[in-house]
């Protein structure tokens, strides 16, 4: 063994020896209402010196432990009261607190000031209008998952379920996505324990894949703070997971209720000298409301963590397994129609949508706190995430084909397969779901006949997917903590690499209008389009997105005034390889390497001349570079199915956005609390996906500038055996460029205005200043109360009131239906939502919950999109069911598509706890 190795090994265990032989202590905690129930609460401990201020949370049993605790004097902020306790023996210190608000839990009042929290920020400190949620909220909402509780308890906070299934629901901020799907106008970044959850395929977050049983606290954090890293437009969500430091015991959560759903939540945290160990699960199935709508998820969680002195490290994982049906939005009509096959509230428009997928990941926090309030965090990750999706599609193709009569050619065809086939002649009267002339398109394709048309013949097409996502990184930061400076500089490097294949399938619509039959056929090159190019819809990809990176952030104490500056420098290199051969497909190739980089600064000021009075202003730039998918799909001349059919990649622009606001808040720790603010954004060389002629269908392409503007409010009151709160947003998102996009659906396009209404090929409309974006509602508000009648005994019910939005496609807010080629408004209605719930905790180990989600059962609708539509008013398939045009070209029916919203759901069950829990 070499000589400076024994040394560095000697050095190390005196290192440990010395930590082994500080002399520490512990301080014990009961906490009550004054109704002399336990409750749980959040706060802070400030130790000795300032590098020991750390974030505490009261278990629901109302203890808390603190054990390791070095000699010295201690502040405990907690509840809005302050304790000081001298720790000078290693024999435990026990203190009985009881709370100014009984029953309520405390929120959060400390938030992190990076992605890795290098230093804990009084809320009351920090320039913007930081919200908060922590593990108590979760489970006395009945949240079923962390974005069903922001949705209804945080301020802006709004869901578009353009999939349509429960964990997958894009989540918006001030206008700004953080969705699961492809395409949408990401803007918000994730993390979870400084692990970023935006994914190296177009930015996704999949919620899914986010234990909500392991969250003890997240936060939101607006505006675009640099430091949070790339796409942080709008804002940024950081959770933490919990510690088996203050969740000790067992609980298991059980329960079930409407559309076959049924749940077991479970955790376990214990701990022994400074190790703990934390680890959950969840195990979630639901038939679904929707017809052919089940979820299946399954989620570990474990955390294994060690605390002595100065000295702290965590070890996470988790690993899920998830199957996720999301049939996504259907035609207006459908729903209202109350004959005929799909229709009705619960139908869809084909199936399946099927999403496969499962993630293992690894996550390392240390930190290591060194004299003079210095501390040096770490942070890395490893994650690999495999997605398989298979979704069944009606052909938009095949709505302008003759689908129904059988040339010579056809029934020679379908001789000498063996298939028989009527000798009358075929129409749409007597052939309602026609398949033949799509047989045999196939089965000559199969033949070497490459004229063959089985991507105009077949009104169904089956798309399969695979994607393959790898990342891992690490973050390191030094942390300067005084009394009135706390000063972090960071360095971090993350690297994600994804593999994405895609086949299609042709296939035909059975009898049922859901399902496809898949025929011996495939976009894949081998069949010559009307433009004499191949048709291929195939995608190999193989991307690596590299990003070095570092930050500085500085928050200054002075007197009445705080001041906050900082910034981060991206570099991003997006590497694409396209593993597709190039001589058989006649689409341009993939390969391209793409560099974008930028340095974003921010800076702010909070004035606080009294707790009555808070007033703050802040101004921050970030950027989002586009990801492998959007670069691989920004060619109008080969636009995309997402994720389907990506293409060559005429160069994207980095978004860059620059937001300022201003606001006043305060009494922070009193009954009655209140906040007011105005959020200015503007987004320059924004992405827009221009949707075509199907659903989905379209590319990405630099949009000049959007703005994002608006007013927030909100005031809370708390009293002895009541709390209430109501937030309300106004939020006007809209373009501030001049455009042209292809917009086939909408009934101002140049189609229509020409003369050719209904005609989807070419149609265009402008987009001029002022208009609004899409999916956006101007209008938020939020209404919730927590009530305890009994001492055992709480209620708690919220309301959630949208306003309304323009769908997809009606991008220049011009649509208009006219009863024949185009058809609903082209807007999705303000609707409200009731939610109301109860908890009777018989003692601290047994609990009954109930839950009534949209107590009023209304209808009402999230999103929407215009598209094509191949059905009648009846609800029958036809196609060609319009003449010609002089110059050659079919119309089409044209209509609104909406994603309806979960009607009267009723589920309960019991909690029991051991321990702490």
């Amino acid at each position: 063994m070499p000589s400076s190795f024994r040394l560095a090994l000697v050095s190390f265990a005196l290192c440990l020896s010395a930590l082994a032989q500080t002399p520490t202590g512990e301080i014990r905690l009961r906490l009550k209402d004054r109704a002399g129930l336990p409750t749980a609460a959040q706060g802070t401990l400030t130790g000795p010196t300032s590098s020991h201020t750390r974030t505490i949370e009261v278990a629901p049993d109302g203890t808390l432990d603190i054990p390791q605790l070095p000699f010295g004097i201690y502040q405990l902020h907690l509840a809005g009261q302050t304790l000081e306790i001298a720790v000078q023996s290693p024999r435990p210190i026990e203190r009985s607190l009881t709370t100014a608000l009984p029953g309520l839990s405390t929120t959060v009042n400390v938030v992190a000031s990076t992605p890795i929290g290098a230093l804990d920020i009084p809320l009351a400190d920090v320039p913007t209008p930081v919200q908060t949620l922590d593990a108590r909220t979760l489970q006395d909402t009945n949240a079923i998952d962390l974005t069903d509780a922001m949705k209804r308890r945080l301020n802006g906070v709004y869901v578009n379920e353009n999939q349509n299934n429960p964990f997958q629901p894009d989540l918006n901020y001030r206008g700004y996505t953080a969705s699961p799907l492809v395409g949408a106008p990401a803007g918000l970044s994730v993390y979870m324990d400084g692990v970023r959850q935006n994914q190296p395929f177009g930015d996704v977050v999949p919620w899914d894949l986010i234990p909500k049983i392991a969250i003890q606290s997240m936060e939101l954090i607006p505006g675009s703070d640099p430091v949070y890293g790339l796409n942080t437009l709008g804002g940024a969500i950081a959770i933490q997971t919990k510690s088996g430091l203050t969740n000790r015991g067992v609980s298991v959560n059980a329960y079930g209720g409407s559309f076959g759903r049924r749940a077991v939540d479970m955790e376990l945290g214990t701990g022994k000298g400074p190790w703990n160990l934390f680890a959950a699960g969840t195990l979630f199935h639901e038939d679904g409301w929707r017809v052919q709508s089940p979820s299946s998820v399954k989620q570990s969680f474990a955390k294994l963590a060690y605390n002595a002195g100065n000295t702290a490290f965590s070890l996470s994982g988790g690993y899920a397994i998830n199957n996720l049906i999301g049939n996504g939005t259907q035609d207006i009509r459908a729903i209202n129609r109350t004959v005929g096959l799909n229709h009705g509230y619960n139908s869809v428009y084909s199936i399946p949508d099927d999403t496969y997928q499962h993630s293992p990941f690894l996550t390392l926090n240390a930190s290591q706190s060194l004299r003079h309030g210095i501390a040096i965090n770490l942070n890395a990750y490893v994650r690999y995430t495999r997605t398989n999706t298979s979704n069944g599609d009606i052909n938009d193709d095949s709505f302008t084909e003759s689908l129904y009569t059988l040339s010579n050619t056809d029934k020679n065809t379908l001789t000498k397969a063996g298939i028989p086939f009527p000798t009358t002649p075929i129409n749409a009267a007597n052939t309602p779901f026609p398949y033949l002339r799509c047989l045999a398109a196939a089965i000559a394709l199969t033949s070497g006949i490459t004229t063959a048309e089985p991507a105009e013949k077949c009104n169904g097409v089956d798309t399969d997917t695979v994607n393959r996502q790898h990342a891992y990184g690490t973050t390191a930061a030094l942390a300067w903590n005084t009394a009135h400076n706390k000063l972090s500089v960071g360095a971090g490097f993350d690297r994600g690499g994804l593999t994405f294949i895609q086949n299609a399938q042709w296939g035909y619509l059975n009898p049922d209008g859901l399902t496809i039959t898949r025929v011996p056929a495939f976009d894949d090159g081998s069949e010559v389009g009307d433009d004499g190019t191949l048709d291929d819809s195939r995608v190999n990809l193989h991307g690596v997105t590299t990003t070095p990176s570092f930050y500085v952030t500085d928050t200054l104490s002075w007197k009445k005034w705080v001041f906050n500056a900082g910034g981060r420098y991206n570099h991003t290199d997006v590497d694409n390889h396209d593993r597709l051969p190039r001589a058989v497909s006649g689409r341009p190739g993939l390969t391209a390497d793409n560099k974008f980089q930028r340095f974003n600064p921010t800076a702010g000021v909070v004035f606080k001349p009294n707790t009555l009075l808070n007033a703050y202003f802040d101004y921050g730039e970030s950027s989002r570079a586009p990801t492998s998918t959007e670069l691989g799909c920004a060619d109008p001349n080969f636009p995309c199915s997402l994720p389907n059919a990506l293409v060559s990649d005429p160069p994207l622009k980095q978004v860059v956005s620059r937001t300022f606001e201003f606001g006043v808040r305060g009494n922070p720790d009193g009954r009655i609390r209140y906040a007011a603010g105005f959020f200015h954004t503007i987004n320059n060389d924004d992405l827009l996906f221009v949707a075509s002629q199907q659903t989905g269908f379209g590319y990405f392409q630099n949009f000049g500038k959007t703005r994002r503007q608006g007013v927030e409010a909100s005031t809370s009151a708390q009293f002895r055996k009541i709390g209430a709160g109501i937030e309300y947003t106004f939020l006007q998102a809209t373009y501030q460029s001049t455009q042209v996009i292809e917009a086939d659906s909408n009934s101002s396009n140049s189609n229509a205005t020409g003369g050719e209404k209904g005609v989807t090929d070419g149609g265009l409309i402008t987009i001029v200043p002022g208009d609004n974006i899409p999916q956006v509602p101007q209008h938020l508000l939020k209404v919730y109360t927590d009530y305890h009648p009994l001492k055992k005994l709480a209620v708690s019910a919220d309301l959630q009131a949208i306003g309304s939005s323009f769908v997809k496609g009606n991008e220049n807010n011009l649509h208009q239906p006219d009863g024949q080629y185009y058809l609903g408004s082209g807007k999705v209605p303000a609707y409200g939502v009731v939610n109301l719930g109860a908890r009777y905790t018989f003692s601290p180990h047994y609990q009954l919950f109930a839950e009534i989600n949209n107590l009023l059962n209304q209808r009402y609708y999230t999103t929407g999109q215009l598209a094509t539509s191949p059905y009648n008013d009846s609800g029958a398939f036809v196609a060609r069911e319009f003449a010609p045009y002089p110059s050659g070209d079919y119309p089409v029916r044209n209509t609104t598509y909406v994603s309806p919203g979960a009607p009267i759901t009723v589920f309960g069950g019991m909690k029991v706890s051991f321990g702490s829990h």
